[in-house]
């Protein structure tokens, strides 16, 4: 073979080698990502129960409070009007009287989950309200991304286990220690 042809065939094989690599490198790290986003779902992590209901968030008080209105005629929520909302598990820095450090995130990361106007599914547990009369759920966005455990998970919010709500309570404890580990969120921040 000629210098030129092998030259070409060195070519060939590093074009070759070059887009093997680049697909390797698609199929490892981006494809995971882009299904992960798309579905709002991490693994292990579990969707809304088949009993959940559609609710309408009308505003965010601060990272662990909404307000929100029933979608479907009763259930989790009582009439028509729209009530306060704490959801289970997680406790985030408060921002009133005064903004603790980390709640001004933890209000943010919650408004980046639940917009004012979007929807959500909810599920109770054993006690379904507090001693302040607020309706007491666990959130999934609509396409199903699990609210209470992304706000432990990032650091937004620290694991709260109340009895008798302690379904998801192994989970979020598990959600914050890798978030402590990570120096995620507050973690990082406030500690």
């Amino acid at each position: 073979m000629s210098p030129l042809g092998r030259r070409r065939v060195r070519r060939w094989v590093l074009f070759a080698v070059s887009l093997a690599a680049a697909a390797l490198v698609v199929f490892v790290f981006v494809v995971p990502l882009v299904t992960d986003r798309s579905s709002g779902v991490a693994a292990g992590v579990p969707s809304p129960p088949a009993d959940a209901e559609l609710i309408e968030i009308v505003s965010i008080t601060d990272g662990d409070t909404v307000r929100a209105r029933s979608v479907d005629d009763g259930g989790v929520l009582l009439g028509d009007e729209d009530e306060p909302v704490r959801l289970i598990g997680v406790d985030t820095p408060e921002v009133r009287p005064d903004v603790e450090c980390g709640g001004a995130e933890a209000t943010r990361a919650l408004e980046d989950l639940l917009p004012v106007g979007s929807r959500a599914w909810a599920s109770s547990d054993a006690e379904p309200r507090d001693r302040y009369d607020r309706a007491l759920l666990y959130l999934w966005t609509e396409d199903g991304a699990f609210v209470n455990h992304a706000l432990v998970a990032t650091g937004a919010g620290v694991a709260l286990e109340v009895e008798p709500n302690s379904r998801y309570a192994d989970l979020f404890a598990s959600a914050e220690a890798s978030a402590r580990t990570a120096d995620a969120g507050l973690w990082g921040t406030c500690h």
